[in-house]
């Protein structure tokens, strides 16, 4: 039946599962604490020394700086009256867990000489109304199972996933070093933190989990069918003892199931405001729908932003991906300057690689972005959706690649990894 959560509109359920595989020790440790909304998992470095004395002091740290009377206050207030404002909030609250995290775990190898070089990932999902918070660092991963679509929240923050992300490789580029950790809790003294802000609704599950998971199956739609299928307690004994049977390193997965709403609100700060769907209905994949076909196209989306001077990956989680600007200022090549509603990479909708520079953001911005599995899963869907919004992109695509909106080379097909 499941739990009420403080703050949090929805029903929770949750469970976990967690195996050694073929290790000689279980390094992976999770946290379960549905009275704060808090769930985590975190995977000591295999390989490193106290890779689980790392994992459970980056829970215990982030379980103490969320239980803060201060993160308390954060998180009640945007419970009460939700705004931007208060959304940026419980995020700084989120770096600081995960910094104080990164600090104790840091600090504890420089008084253990013997523990030198204890590091783990660390991914978290808060729940607040009826969103999810999500913070990561390293290569375990967050997933959203919603009802037309299966999303992957997280960056892998390995080699590989930072070549392609800047467009140094392709997304089906293989190489051994490629699963080299860049990024994780005692690694260095500072961490990269990245956020998200994702809608829930009744039915949706998160699954959290360590690499040993998601690496040995491998394959999207598998993930998805198993964290889909059965009870919330039966679909993370499936998911590990899949992984397990064709895996070796350590698998944990944490499953939360969002069950029957509690709450009914008149006043919402859901991901896209009626301001932001007016914005998105600008963009040429959008403009003129029928709204219920927009909001069925932005099942598979997600509200990301970035501040000025990053760029805006072409490839993430090993997919193209295609945005929507909703606010801000993004320079594209030839130093134009685009902004509300423009459409970058509208090709990898289609799974095709443009080369060229990559657009940089100028002023802090809010995107929308699809990854090409999501949009497909979505558009597979319902065929005439897909048939108008498969023939948007081909024009949007002709007219640019024309008139040189941006001007870059053609598109072209993925065949695979470039010359050498």
């Amino acid at each position: 039946m499941g739990s009420a959560v403080p703050g949090f509109d929805f029903r929770v359920a949750c469970a976990v599962a967690s195996e050694i595989g073929k290790r000689k020790s279980l390094e992976d440790r999770h946290l379960l604490a549905p009275e704060l909304g808090l769930f985590a998992v975190a995977d000591g470095v295999g390989g490193n020394v106290g890779g689980e004395v790392a994992a459970e002091l980056a829970l215990a740290e982030l379980r103490r700086a969320v239980e803060d009377h201060e993160a308390q206050e954060i998180i009640g207030a945007y419970a009460r009256a939700p705004d931007r404002a208060l959304r940026h909030r419980v995020f700084e609250a989120l770096n600081r867990a995960f910094a104080r995290a990164n600090s104790a775990i840091v600090e504890h190898a420089k008084a253990h000489p013997e523990l030198k070089g204890m590091a783990t990932t660390l991914d978290a999902v808060w729940l607040a109304r009826d969103h999810a918070f999500v913070a990561h660092a390293g290569d375990g991963r967050v997933y959203l199972a919603r009802d037309t679509a299966m999303l992957q929240l997280t960056q892998d923050h390995a080699h590989g996933e930072t070549l392609k992300a800047e467009g140094t490789v392709r997304p089906n580029q293989k190489n051994p070093f490629f699963d080299r950790l860049v990024n994780g809790l005692g690694l260095a003294e500072n961490v990269l933190v990245d956020t998200l802000f994702v809608d829930l609704s009744t039915g949706n599950r998160l699954l959290l989990s360590s690499d040993g998971v998601h690496d040995a199956i491998g394959d999207e739609a598998a993930l998805a069918r198993l964290l889909r299928t059965g009870s919330v307690e039966e679909a993370p004994r499936e998911l590990v003892a899949a992984a397990t049977l064709r895996g070796r390193d350590n698998a944990t997965a944490v499953v939360v199931e969002l069950g029957e709403r509690l709450v009914e609100r008149k006043d919402s700060d859901r991901g896209l405001s009626a301001e932001d769907l007016e914005r998105v209905c600008m963009s040429a994949l959008l403009a003129d729908l029928k709204r219920p076909l927009v909001l069925q196209a932005l099942a598979a989306a997600v509200e990301i932003e970035l501040e000025a001077g990053a760029i805006v990956p072409r490839v993430v989680t090993s997919d193209l991906c295609a945005y929507i600007v909703l606010d801000g200022i993004v320079r594209v090549p030839a130093k134009r300057r685009v902004g509300t509603g423009a459409l970058l990479f509208a090709e990898s909708l289609v799974g095709v690689w443009s080369d060229g520079e990559l657009p940089v953001v100028e002023e802090s911005a809010r995107l929308l972005r699809w990854r090409a599995h999501d949009f497909d899963e979505v558009t597979g869907r319902d065929a005439a959706l897909g048939a108008e919004l498969y023939k948007r992109i081909a024009k949007h695509v002709a007219r640019t690649a024309v008139k040189g909106l941006p001007p870059a080379p053609m598109p072209s097909l993925l065949p695979g990894p470039p010359d050498a």
